[in-house]
């Protein structure tokens, strides 16, 4: 017989807390919906822009390579060309037109291999920065692995870029968590 006292307790806590995730979902609609759509579109458009510079700043440095370098760089650019159509389409998912600022990264004054590389790695690790900062922006989940992918992706490319600088194999090995900010290695005589 007490058996049917505790289970209608038990009823009635379950109502009550059902009742209390319901009521706290009413409010203020603005604060879930639209402002944070408007958010997660401005920091995608923030993404697209860098994403869109990089590729534009690979057709900057690409006269300038050559070999296996040269082949490397194509696919960087293609590979964050693909970048840009998945981050376009992103925005698209949500709801948002893509309109990216304008943002520009200048490939001035390289001369040398050593330059030329240099110069990309800084951008790749720029772009971590970038893409890592809008993954903690983000409040809709389903693009943040996307953009985290991508992060990925160009932490890949420093592991390649450490060695055509003159990384031994386990000089270009990343760190656990690479965040962009580990430097370009000490460059040595050109292969």
């Amino acid at each position: 017989m007490r058996g049917r006292p505790v289970r209608r307790a038990l009823l009635l806590a379950m109502v009550a807390a059902a009742l209390a995730i319901a009521l706290g979902g009413c409010g203020d609609s603005d604060s879930s919906g639209t402002g944070d759509k408007e958010r997660d579109v401005r920091v995608l458009n923030e993404v697209l822009g860098r994403q869109l510079a990089v590729v534009a700043a690979y057709g900057q440095v690409l006269p300038n390579l050559h070999g296996a370098d040269l082949a490397a760089a194509r696919q960087f650019r293609a590979q964050e060309q693909e970048h840009v159509d998945s981050t376009t389409k992103t925005l698209r998912g949500i709801g948002g037109e893509a309109d990216p600022p304008a943002e520009t990264i200048e490939a001035s004054d390289l001369k040398t291999r050593a330059d030329n590389l240099e110069f990309l790695y800084e951008m790749e690790s720029a772009t971590i920065d970038a893409e890592l900062n809008a993954v903690s922006r983000l409040t809709v989940d389903w693009p943040r692995p996307l953009i985290a992918a991508m992060a990925a992706n160009q932490a890949q490319r420093l592991v390649l870029l450490r060695r055509a600088l003159g990384a031994t194999p386990l000089e270009a090995i990343p760190s656990a968590f690479e965040t962009g900010e580990t430097p370009a290695p000490e460059t040595t005589p050109a292969k």
